[in-house]
């Protein structure tokens, strides 16, 4: 349990849904909370007399390193690191070195790497003041960079300490990043208190690894603790210290944010949920020992609590369409499995995990659960959070200053919003970098609680913050070495390692014997892969291209492919722009030879969209999971979330009855068409890459072979197993639908409830279904993962809210 809960919790708990959203603000109780800290929580370690360095039995040596910051290694204890234009300097205590971070010339407590981290944070807590803890509860961005981090950074100067990189882990950067950190590390250590920077990133590829929804599929969490080892030791060797995830959500058919999930059942999200986070944040010793928080580790903000995965519709919870997620099936209590029996029950030494708040609000047994409060704002999930686990959360980006999810406190200033999460037990809050506002937020918490209690929250928020930073040891050493991060990150190894996960996550749905284990000393076979038209965008100038790797195919395969020709078109600036006849496809004597056709594919989706009419109205259109038009003839006549309008009477989001277009992957299907048309009785091998299910009866009819993936990338793992080389060994993480009728019979909240569709050859694309050579698996993984579904929380007897 939390050490501290805000006094605003139980008033809040309190207000109904009709009190307008100004009269929210809470009043302080006249009586304390019974779970605020005991006296002294927060206690001020006696600081120690430094002796003079280098004088009695010496413990520790000093270097200057290649990357220009100076390494200290102490004799059987903590090796730190300081830049020498910090202003830092070492002290002496029984022969140890230490940091002088407040540069006060004696050893306080937070300064002391012999104190454990829950003592150390409780001692600079302690510490500061009200305006000097307000800046250090946001996570802002930090963005692109260079190689030196500017140095008049208002965020970081004006106190900012967490945020965001998406730079620091792409390819080619590895360099810079080392450069970019090490100088905003030694800004931060300019600054006073010597707070280092805590930077996270979010779900991203590194070293060709694979991301969730492939982990999903191999349904292996051996593997996915070793892929945890594997992303924190290179998210580390670049700075990265905080993963924004990994996403936990229960995926529902059309949620548009699937892709990022680990497919849609309970067990087999809790299982690897368990295990990836478990390795990503211990750190293990050479024989493979668990150390616990240390220099490899990479804390985890599991996301996003609670069952953002089943949004009504399946639209986007960053915006108001997405708002609510729905719960018709009762199913509640498992979409917080993945959180209690997995990121918060870890078998190692690091035992639990932090969280992101949700956007959406949740609508259980036909009402806002603890009312019409977006993720962050709402007391009810909070209060969940506070009173069975104890850990550090953050608010997902942009609540504040919306439009993302500003529900139910669009009547409160921004510094008002500041002072609710905050005073709800949310520690960071997320792409929040206006110093500015942060201030304002401390005197609404003065103003409506008194400041010894205004203080006592962000008091707690900076706790956990600065517990978080001495476990993972950023205060003694923030530094990085060029050459470690050379030699780990993007390397020709990391490569290799991340193709042998790429292999495990590619699942083989039909095959007619054309994809067959290799014979050696055979002679290579020709396959023609076609060539897709792409148009141009804002962002990007028309392309296009073979619809899979050609070069990584080469290797097994003598390979025809249409040729690009010159552009023939010109945009509206007279520059060459290619046009979809530039394509020159290729002749029938090139096709002659040709012992099977590959068509790489991108799976339909169309996303739940809303239109808002002239006259004030909204129409919702469905979301589709096929290439075809398609209009909802069987979704709810009315829709199970929707605001209060002002007349009194509910929003109504339902799209029964209206249709949508062709996907926007539609030529892909096009493509098939074609391709079926000159194959004639030559094989036809589909690459489908997906983020979620798919309508099979557009494409499975005309594929004798279909593999299907969940990256971008249709390069060496579909090579080798077209090949021969690596045989296919991935189960479907998610149900394939027989047609949209089940798709929208089917309820958001409950996991594997539609008729699947069934292929040619009789095999149902059901959850856990997959082939390998043999024909379809049928191994321990699958007994496992096709049980009945599990419903409910088993390692704790979790408290709900009433």
């Amino acid at each position: 349990m939390r050490k501290w809960l805000s006094m605003a919790l139980a008033a809040a708990l309190a207000v109904t849904m009709t009190v307008p959203a100004m009269a929210l603000n809470p009043v302080a109780p006249e009586t304390p909370p019974s779970d605020t800290p005991e006296p002294g929580f927060f206690v001020t370690v006696e600081a120690i007399e430094p002796e003079e360095l280098g004088s009695g039995e010496v413990k520790w040596m000093s270097e200057e390193t290649p990357d220009g910051w100076i390494k200290v290694t102490n004799e059987g204890g903590v090796t730190l690191g300081y830049s020498p234009e910090s202003g830092v300097e070492l002290l002496q205590v029984d022969g140890f070195a230490f940091k002088d971070l407040d540069k006060d010339g004696m050893l306080d407590g937070y300064e002391d790497w012999r104190n454990d981290a829950e003592t150390r944070a409780k001692d600079l807590a302690s510490q500061l003041s009200g305006p000097e803890m307000a800046p250090m509860t946001t996570h802002g961005g930090w963005g692109a960079f260079g190689e030196e981090y500017p140095q008049d950074d208002p965020y970081v100067n004006g106190g900012g300490r967490g945020g965001v990189t998406r730079a620091n882990h792409a390819p080619g950067n590895t360099e810079n990043a080392v450069k970019w950190t090490n100088s905003l590390q030694g800004l931060c250590e300019k600054l006073p208190w010597g707070v280092p920077a805590l930077i996270s990133v979010d779900p991203a590829e590194t070293s060709s690894m694979i991301n969730n929804l492939s982990m999903a599929a191999t349904m292996n969490p051996e593997l996915a603790q070793e892929l945890g080892e594997k992303f924190s030791k290179q998210w580390r060797a670049v700075g990265i210290s905080v993963f924004l995830g990994p996403q936990v959500d229960l995926m529902s058919p059309v949620m548009d944010r699937a892709s990022g999930t680990m497919g849609e059942d309970p067990a087999l999200t809790r299982d690897l949920t368990q295990a990836f986070v478990n390795g990503l944040q211990s750190t293990y010793d050479e024989e493979g020992n668990d150390l616990g928080f240390g220099k490899d580790s990479v804390y985890c903000m599991t996301k996003h609590f609670g069952g953002a995965g089943a949004s009504e519709g399946g639209r986007n919870d960053h915006r108001n369409p997405g708002r609510y997620s729905v719960f018709p099936g009762g199913n509640f209590e498992a979409h917080f499995i993945a959180y209690f029996d997995g990121a918060f029950n870890l078998p190692g030494e690091t035992k639990s995990a932090g969280l992101m708040m949700q956007y959406a609000i949740d609508i259980v047994d036909g009402e806002p659960y603890g009312g019409e409060w977006g993720g962050a704002y709402n007391p009810y999930l909070t209060r969940l959070v506070q009173e069975n686990w104890d850990g550090f959360a953050i608010t997902d980006w942009g609540i504040v200053s919306g439009p993302m999810a500003d529900w139910g406190v669009d009547e409160f200033s921004y510094p008002e919003r500041l002072a609710r999460i905050l005073e709800l037990g949310t520690d960071n809050i997320g792409l929040q970098s206006n110093m500015e506002e942060m201030q304002q937020a401390y005197e609404v918490l003065v103003e409506w609680h008194g400041q010894e209690e205004a203080d006592n929250i962000l008091r707690s928020a900076v706790y956990e913050f600065f517990k978080l930073e001495f476990l993972l040891g950023l205060f003694d050493n923030s530094y990085l070495d060029m050459e470690y991060a050379l030699a780990n990150v993007w390397s020709e190894d990391a490569m290799a390692y991340g193709e042998t996960t790429r292999d495990q996550s590619v699942v083989m749905l039909k095959n007619d014997g054309t994809v067959a284990p290799a014979e050696e000393g055979a002679e290579k076979k020709t396959i023609y892969v076609p060539a897709a038209y792409t148009p141009a965008t804002q962002r990007s100038a028309a392309s296009a291209a073979p619809t899979v790797n050609v070069e990584a195919l080469s290797e097994y395969f003598n390979v025809v492919t249409d040729t690009i020709g010159e552009p023939s078109g010109k945009t509206e600036a007279g520059d060459p722009m290619l046009m979809p006849e530039d394509i020159i496809p290729a002749t029938a004597e090139e096709l002659a030879d040709v012992d099977f056709f590959v068509v790489g594919m991108n799976a339909p989706y169309t996303g739940s969209a809303v239109v808002e009419n002239e006259d004030g109205t909204s129409t919702w259109y469905p979301a589709s999971l096929q290439y075809e038009a398609y209009t909802a003839e069987v979704a709810r006549d009315v829709s199970l979330g929707g605001k209060e309008l002002e007349d009194g009477s509910k929003e109504n989001r339902s799209y029964n009855g209206n249709s949508v277009d062709k996907s926007a992957n539609y030529k892909y299907l096009e493509i098939l068409q074609n391709v079926d048309a000159m194959a004639g009785d030559k094989p036809v091998v589909v690459v489908m890459n997906a983020g979620r299910g798919m309508v099979w009866s557009e494409v499975e009819p005309m594929a004798d072979v279909i593999l299907m993936t969940f990256n971008s990338d249709r390069g060496g793992a579909v090579s080798r197993i077209l090949a021969g080389v690596v045989e296919p060994s991935a189960l479907l993480p998610m149900q394939q639908p027989a047609n949209m009728e089940t798709v929208e019979t089917q309820l958001e909240d409950v996991p594997r409830d539609m008729e699947v569709y069934v292929d040619a050859a009789g095999n149902a694309y059901d959850f856990a279904f997959g082939m390998n050579w043999s024909g379809v698996i049928d191994d321990e993984r699958v007994a496992t993962y096709s049980a009945e579904p599990i419903t409910e929380i088993t390692s704790i007897e979790v408290k709900w809210p009433e």
